[in-house]
């Protein structure tokens, strides 16, 4: 009888530490998202960059849900917004930023430090920002070691 109960205790701490661990170790949407974040080049390959516009261009999302645009280093412009996952249950879920008082929303995905921003109103290209400075990044964008 005492093996039973035994079996059974290490049964429920193992069950209740793998699945501690495993909701600790996987980032929120929001967890993902917060830092500061620099425009490197355009998903479409005809749209601006900052290499054709001569402009450095960042975003910064923090956990209070607020969010500060700038452009060579000098603030233009900031934002309150909130997260959320939208679906139609025929395509994959995608993540979405709603800001109030800049603009109305944008799509997002995040993989590492890489940030793809595309309008949710048009249906094409994107922008494309890293964490880090623009100059650590530019090398793997245009292919050179």
């Amino acid at each position: 009888m005492k093996a039973f109960y035994s079996a059974w205790f290490y049964t429920c701490a193992l069950l209740a530490t793998s699945s501690a661990c495993s909701r600790d170790s996987v980032p929120t949407m929001e967890d993902q998202l917060v830092g500061r974040w620099e425009w490197v080049q355009s998903a479409n390959p005809t749209a601006a960059t900052p290499a054709t516009t001569g402009h450095t261009v960042e975003v910064e999302f923090d956990r209070r849900g607020r969010a500060r645009f700038f452009q060579d280093g000098a603030m233009i412009g900031a934002a309150k917004f909130r997260l959320k996952v939208v679906g139609n249950g025929w395509r994959k879920d995608q993540n979405l930023i709603i800001y109030r008082g800049y603009r109305s929303q944008q799509f997002y995905t995040v993989s590492g430090n890489k940030l793809i921003l595309q309008d949710s109103e048009n249906g094409k290209g994107g922008n494309i920002y890293y964490k880090g400075k623009h100059s650590s990044h530019y090398g793997e964008l245009a292919g050179k070691p």
